[in-house]
């Protein structure tokens, strides 16, 4: 395979540096190079032509078999690709071209399972192939990994520095509602681009993940005026969402209603916000037609499904919500985890339920009081619980008598299971009806005997005499301010000298400082002993320990819920931002049973549920 345009001395140089590349002297390294050439210009015939010889000469040789492997891979022989990048790795066993192939011949086999843990080995060997971390992030998705995903594809995105993977990385964190961390991929994709239309709008969904919101109002708005943005759709979605974070309802129905939209998706999107939106102003007739609209009007949304099954069960419609709540997922997980595995006839056979953790911490808490309806006899099967690695303590010693499995752990190591032991844990709300409610109720955690004592002897001693309350009054979601309070506004419920102890998580430095100069009367600690974010069993030991906690709704307070708290106060907000574990009315919580609420009427507006939750503490 001579080339005979070059000169003797050229050809001699040219033979020198491919045999320094492919390691094998001669013609035959530049007939591999020839050969990588002919398969990236797909004339596998040629390819494999040049390489297979070698492959005999040369069996040791990683390049050829990797280019008959991706002669294979081109003509879709996914079991001969196999074998051929496997021969490759036999002598390299951390070759990044083999991995990449060998992960990709394991997608045409239909075998996702090998296809992502291989190409998880390729970028931890520093693969930076492009089309298969998009490859690997869609088949990690399917399969309810995303998290697992971001951790990998991470430093992958920041190698390449690729502005789609890095919006499909955004795309992966807001699937477990991480829109911070999405922001900040967003941010970057936008930075290494600026001039495409689909990054200036990632830099729009950053501001609102970042709660930027005059800025994010002034580029929408930019966005809406350049006659050459397209994609007016997304705009105008993320343009409501920021008329509703800032609570100006009314004119967000108008950019909606007034909107033409070319996307069904799109449409059904803002269906579901207006739902949301109607909500808010009382006008629940109009949101049930918005949100039923938005289910159908583009094929099944399954955030709107979602979204309109949790509104009907606060409503107390139970069937029907539950129904629609089992759309929440895509077809490629419920293929993994059928909604039927949750029903009465499996449930009542298996033996070993392994729960599958969805959603936040405090959902997750939540969820898990449904064990008391479902038709499982827990003292006769094994039931563990797939789920975040802090439950692993925090939950040790719960009354269900599950154990806890870190759901990384899990999803790593190859898993001897049937099918029909995994449950999504929100698939048991099937079992909710309007009359077994209360069944659900009680305290099912014990927190660490240990560490309660240790912390209450502390707070106990800084207290000295006085009661010791709890505050949490912040949420950190993309709406959270309007289920958030300030410091100061909570503490006007609190006595004069008593010891508040910090239970928000996050840095809040500031607010306490501010409440502290406010309430000089106060004692406010903030426990560096205690991290909720790494540390829930701490946290719940230091909720334990509180003789009375107030909060907004968050984590707090399911946890207060699942601790059985006895003096537990909670600020509801009204609208959509209720979540639906708190029915409409009640002033006693029809979930845990043992919360007290005091509801917003006039979405963010606080002054009315404070005024009450002062009269019940501080009478």
């Amino acid at each position: 395979m001579a080339d005979t345009t070059l000169s003797r001395k050229d050809r001699r140089a040219k033979i020198a540096k491919a045999s320094k590349i492919y390691g094998i002297k001669g013609q035959e390294s530049l007939d591999l190079h020839e050969a990588y050439r002919a398969l990236n210009q797909n004339d596998v015939k040629r390819a494999v032509q040049l390489a297979h010889p070698i492959t005999k000469s040369h069996p040791k040789s990683v390049h050829a078999w990797v280019v008959m492997g991706g002669a294979a891979l081109a003509q879709r022989e996914g079991k001969t690709a196999q074998a051929f990048f496997q021969r490759a790795l036999d002598f390299a066993p951390s070759d990044t071209g083999a991995l990449v192939g060998l992960a990709k011949s394991f997608v045409l086999q239909a075998d996702p399972y090998e296809a992502v843990s291989t190409a998880e080995r390729a970028f931890a060997a520093g693969a930076d192939e492009i089309g298969l971390a998009r490859l690997y992030a869609e088949l990690m998705s399917e399969m309810g990994r995303s998290q697992a995903a971001t951790d990998v594809l991470a430093p992958v995105a920041l190698r390449l520095e690729d502005p789609t993977l890095c919006m499909r990385l955004a795309d992966l964190l807001c699937d477990y509602d991480e829109t911070r961390r999405a922001a900040e991929w967003l941010e970057r994709a936008w930075r290494i681009d600026p001039e495409v239309e689909a990054h200036r709008i990632a830099r729009l969904r950053a501001m609102v993940y970042l709660r930027k919101l005059d800025q994010a109002n002034k580029l929408a708005d930019e966005l809406l005026a350049d006659p050459s943005v397209k994609d007016r759709d997304t705009v105008i979605v993320y343009k409501v969402m920021i008329l509703r974070t800032t609570n100006r309802p009314e004119e967000a129905l108008k950019v909606a209603e007034d909107h033409e939209f070319a996307s069904p998706a799109r449409y059904s999107e803002m269906r579901g916000v207006m739902a949301n939106i109607l909500q808010d102003i009382g006008r629940s007739d109009e949101a049930d037609s918005a949100y039923l609209e938005g289910v159908h009007a583009g094929g099944t949304n399954l955030k709107i499904a979602k979204a309109y099954g949790v509104y009907l069960m606060r409503r107390g419609d139970f069937e029907n919500g539950a129904t629609y709540y089992a759309e929440r997922f895509e077809k490629g997980q419920r293929g993994h985890v059928p909604y039927e595995n949750s029903a009465p006839e499996n449930l009542e056979q298996v033996k070993h339920l392994r729960l599958i953790g969805e959603q936040g911490i405090g959902d997750q808490l939540a969820l898990l009081s449904l064990l008391r309806l479902a038709p499982v006899e827990l003292d006769k099967i094994e039931v563990s619980l797939v789920s975040d690695k802090r439950f692993v303590k925090a939950l040790a010693d719960n009354s269900f008598g599950f154990s806890v499995v870190d759901k990384k752990d899990f999803l790593a190591q190859p898993q001897v299971l049937a099918r029909n032991e995994l449950v999504y844990i929100g698939d048991l709300a099937r079992y909710l009806d309007a009359n077994n409610t209360e069944r659900k109720q009680g305290a099912w955690v014990k927190p660490d005997a240990a560490r309660l004592k240790h912390l209450r002897d502390k707070y106990l001693s800084l207290a000295n005499g006085a009661p010791i309350i709890g505050a949490a009054w912040a949420s950190g979601s993309i709406l959270g301010h309007l289920r958030s309070v300030t410091l100061q506004d909570l503490l006007t419920a609190v006595p004069e000298g008593a010891l508040v102890v910090n239970l928000q998580y996050g840095d809040r430095t500031a607010d306490i400082a501010a409440a502290r100069k406010a309430r000089p009367d106060l004692t406010i600690l903030d426990d560096p002993e205690v991290d909720q974010m790494t540390d829930l069993a701490g946290f719940f030991a230091q909720i334990a320990a509180m003789d009375r906690v107030l909060s907004i709704d968050n984590t707090t307070v399911h946890a207060c819920g699942v601790l059985g708290h006895p003096d537990t106060h909670v600020l509801i907000p009204t609208g959509s931002e209720c979540m639906w574990y708190w029915g409409e009315t009640e002033s006693r919580d029809p979930w845990y049973g043992n919360l007290n609420l005091y509801r917003q009427t006039v979405l963010g507006e606080w002054e009315e549920p404070l005024s009450k939750l002062r009269q019940a503490v501080c009478p």
